[in-house]
């Protein structure tokens, strides 16, 4: 109702006088039907006992409230030295921060992490701090996400703005050409750079990549659950099944704006945070190693706005064909996105590689890191990889992943 009148008070005075009268109604019509014929006694209306049709009223009230109460808490973000903030035009800021090579004789390298929505610069500035051999690697949180300013309309998170930033952050580093590295969803951000600005990218990793654009240009994405086993997959279930959670989400689908002013970014950021939480086993090829994830950085509306009102992204095929620029794609073994995902970008760029990293899951640089630098640092170094390439035709035998 909140999404058809443009008013969240009066959709919640409705809500609320549409549960009192089903409560009443209820049982009064089921008490018609019976046709009792009880003698009036204390405490009744025309005979009618008052305790059941009350009590049901007030749990019904009580239940039903709970999409109402925003509850309590909030995230807290690891800080990270060194982290900067980026003023962009609008008044908002993405924080960034720097590993700075011993002697950096190459383009620099920005890092883009994936979601959509979702920052881990405590964890990620690590594992990306190994690659800063002959190069400065730039890691930043994107726009709604992780220590980055939040969009007070939160219908901005687009991927117009996303690539606009990138660019800021690319301008940052003083450099006019840059190595970019896109993580998950931050590969759909890279190559739709790539597809604009072709000549400011020297080389491009692509990691456990979100599939490409369909022939309507809207990008599938994946479904993490399907590496969750049955009671993971309940637990998560019945925490989106919440009321205020659900309530948030249909209200995100239908107008971003009035959900958004029920449930602000502070309140959605942490329900968001713990849903994340409980899906960070699927994004290891060990379980038990989830705790390498940071769930705390995530951005709800930014995660949800392009999924939900996805845009598209620009990301043209017969530019993509065209791009001279090396480009390295990583699938993880025990990756939730299907192994076509990967393989699609062999077809759309002429010098892609395709390499499979056994024994890691989605978050492959932060389950086996080491493996992880050393093969991205011979690609960007042009050196011979420490893995054989893979054929975009065939499966191979050591992908344990959705097929």
């Amino acid at each position: 109702m909140a999404g058809w009148s443009g008013s969240l008070w009066w959709s919640v005075v409705a809500a609320i006088v549409t549960v009192a009268g089903l409560a009443w109604a209820v049982p009064h019509l089921v008490r018609r039907r019976r046709q009792r014929r009880d003698r009036p006694v204390a405490g009744s209306v025309l005979g009618r006992p008052l305790a059941g049709p009350v009590a049901l009223l007030l749990a019904t009230v009580a239940v039903s409230l709970t999409w109402v109460w925003p509850g309590s808490g909030r995230t807290t973000l690891d800080h990270v030295p060194g982290m900067t903030y980026l003023t962009r035009p609008d008044g908002t800021a993405l924080a960034v921060h720097v590993t700075k090579a011993a002697s950096a004789t190459e383009p620099p390298l920005v890092v883009v992490h994936g979601g959509p929505g979702v920052a881990d610069m405590a964890h990620d500035v690590p594992a990306f701090a190994a690659l800063a051999t002959g190069r400065d690697v730039y890691v930043y949180d994107q726009i709604g996400a992780g220590a980055s300013s939040r969009l007070a309309n939160p219908t901005g998170y687009t991927t117009e703005r996303a690539v606009q930033d990138l660019d800021a952050v690319r301008a940052f580093t003083g450099a006019d050409r840059i190595a970019l590295l896109g993580h998950s969803w931050g590969a759909r951000i890279a190559t739709a750079y790539l597809s604009r600005q072709p000549d400011r990218v020297v080389a491009l990793v692509l990691s456990a990549p979100q599939a490409l654009p369909d022939a309507d240009g809207q990008t599938r994405p994946g479904d993490p659950t399907a590496r969750l086993h049955a009671g993971q997959r309940t637990r998560l279930y019945l925490r989106l099944a919440w009321p205020r959670n659900l309530v948030g989400y249909a209200l995100t689908a239908v107008d971003p704006q009035v959900a958004h002013a029920l449930a602000g970014d502070a309140e959605m950021d942490r329900r968001f945070a713990t849903v994340y939480a409980d899906t960070a086993p699927a994004l290891f090829c060990d379980p038990m190693l989830d705790g390498r994830l940071g769930t705390s950085g995530v951005g709800y509306y930014a995660s949800q706005i392009p999924q939900l009102h996805p845009d598209d992204p620009g990301i043209v095929r017969s530019r993509l064909a065209s791009i001279q620029a090396p480009v390295l794609v990583i699938k993880p073994a025990c990756d939730y996105l299907p192994w076509h995902t990967a393989a699609a970008y062999l077809e759309a760029f002429p010098t892609a590689r395709l390499v499979l990293l056994p024994d890691t899951g989605h978050q492959a640089y932060l389950e086996r890191p080491d493996a992880y630098a050393e093969l991205a640092r011979s690609f960007l170094a042009n050196r011979a990889l420490p893995l054989p390439l893979e054929d975009e035709h065939t499966i191979p035998g050591g992908y344990r992943g959705v097929r």
